[in-house]
């Protein structure tokens, strides 16, 4: 299945087991799941909650303090995950709009974060809950300006492949490729982080084009609401697509089985829409079946 479970913090603010729910869904439909670091359910937890042949990938920031970086990295090697999804589109954290205050309570779901061992430079002591996550030294912590020297040394410290997380640009994808990443994802942060770049599904093709004749694989997240939008992503180069919102709503309606649901439903989707456009494999999909709504609008 070319659909994955994307990294996000969100899970136990929906369903009280956080995010060993899409970890079994995943395991179930056959697919990969990616755990954030910034979030409720330990590496621990969610590998000792799925099956062991389960496809597991890491997010991670290039934190300001390597020991914290090198503590996730060496978890997610002894516990087989297989890749590292390394996010490079938060050097800082982006401005909330007041309206947003207040509508999830941390409190009401406070939980140690287990990544951050050093603060400040010296080993913390207790817990970091996630309200500590966006403010004071959790803050600073997490978005700092890593540059590619960052990337480069975090290459020569484990062999898990790496990929690139929020990467919109031909540019950007081509000195990844010089780095020796294995993959790229394609992503706005879920229109998160700065309004107005590029969709994902817009960049997609500039990114796949400046990494054609490479091993990298690219995929994409952001917008994927229905298997037609499946189709156009592979149409466009991506190997495969991932989820944030519709899993987070599918747990919010019924846990696990939500979340299964809402792959099998876009796995369905996908299969129908690749047969009204005359492909019967995925590696018959290519861009002459998707057309950009400015070819059908007259020049003025």
């Amino acid at each position: 299945m070319p659909i994955g479970i994307a990294p996000t913090v969100a899970w136990k603010y929906f369903n009280q087991h956080g995010a060993t729910i899409p970890g079994r869904a995943a395991a179930r439909a056959g697919t990969v799941m990616v755990l954030g670091s910034v979030g409720h359910t330990t590496l621990d937890e969610l590998a000792a909650a799925v099956p062991k042949d389960t496809l597991l990938w890491m997010q991670i920031y290039l934190f300001r303090d390597k020991r914290n970086t090198l503590n996730i990295v060496r978890n997610a090697e002894r516990r087989g995950f297989r890749a590292l999804v390394v996010t490079v589109d938060s050097p800082v954290a982006r401005l909330k709009a007041k309206s947003y205050e207040g509508v999830l309570e941390f409190d009401k779901v406070e939980a140690p974060n287990p990544w951050m061992k050093y603060l400040d430079g010296k080993r913390r002591d207790g817990t970091l809950g996630l309200r500590d996550i966006w403010a004071g030294p959790g803050l600073r912590e997490t978005y700092c300006f890593a540059d590619w020297e960052d990337l480069r040394w975090l290459k020569s410290q484990t062999k898990l492949p790496i990929v690139l997380k929020g990467v919109l640009s031909a540019d950007s994808a081509r000195r990844a490729a010089g780095f020796g990443v294995s993959g790229i994802i394609v992503s706005a942060h879920g229109g998160r982080q700065l309004d107005g770049v590029p969709a994902p599904l817009d960049a997609l093709p500039d990114v796949v084009n400046a990494v054609k004749g490479t091993n990298i694989e690219v995929y994409m997240d952001g917008g994927i609401r229905t298997g037609n939008d499946v189709v156009k992503a592979l149409a466009l180069g991506a190997r495969a697509v991932f989820i944030g919102r519709p899993a987070i709503y599918g747990a919010a309606v019924d846990g696990e089985e939500g979340v299964y649901r809402v792959l099998k439903i876009l796995e369905k989707e996908l299969s129908i829409s690749m047969a009204l456009c005359g492909c019967s494999s995925l590696s018959e999909i290519d861009r002459s079946i998707v057309k950009h709504e400015t070819e059908f609008h007259p020049k003025l």
